[in-house]
């Protein structure tokens, strides 16, 4: 049995079930969290995380290798903390999107990254796909 995230308490407190979900639910919200959590953000575990996070702001580095060491960081974290999957295979795609608000006049820019993985399951040996999108580093223009 797998447990939705975040995990709600309060019907578990009032003696009822806690909210489950299957195998496929649960390894695609581990795999957003290891994403989106920064190297260093889990105090139980240092390692824990996406050190990309660390790059974010970064402007010394071309798009292409920011999208090398974010593919790596990625497929290290899996390979390191989701035991479910094997033959970790992640894809990135980014693109700046930009978007003006007239109201307030200026532009916002962010990177849009989209994340796909595929692997295998351990256990049943069956295909499994995943993709999340991320928007990233918000930066304004007067």
């Amino acid at each position: 049995m797998y447990y939705k995230i975040p995990f709600d308490l309060s019907n578990v407190l009032e003696g009822g079930d806690a909210p489950a979900c299957n195998m496929h639910e649960s390894i695609a919200q581990h795999l957003y969290v290891l994403i989106t959590t920064r190297s260093g953000e889990n105090r139980f575990d240092n390692s824990y995380g996406n050190s990309i996070w660390d790059l974010e702001f970064e402007n010394g580095i071309s798009n292409a290798q920011w999208e090398e060491w974010f593919i790596q960081a990625v497929t290290n974290g899996i390979n390191s903390y989701e035991k479910r999957l094997t033959n970790v295979d992640v894809k990135i795609h980014s693109s700046m999107i930009e978007r003006t608000w007239p109201m307030r006049n200026y532009v916002e820019v962010k990177k849009k990254v989209v994340v796909f993985v595929s692997a295998i399951i351990n256990s049943t040996g069956e295909k499994y796909t995943f993709k999340t999108e991320l928007f990233l580093s918000p930066m304004s223009v007067d």
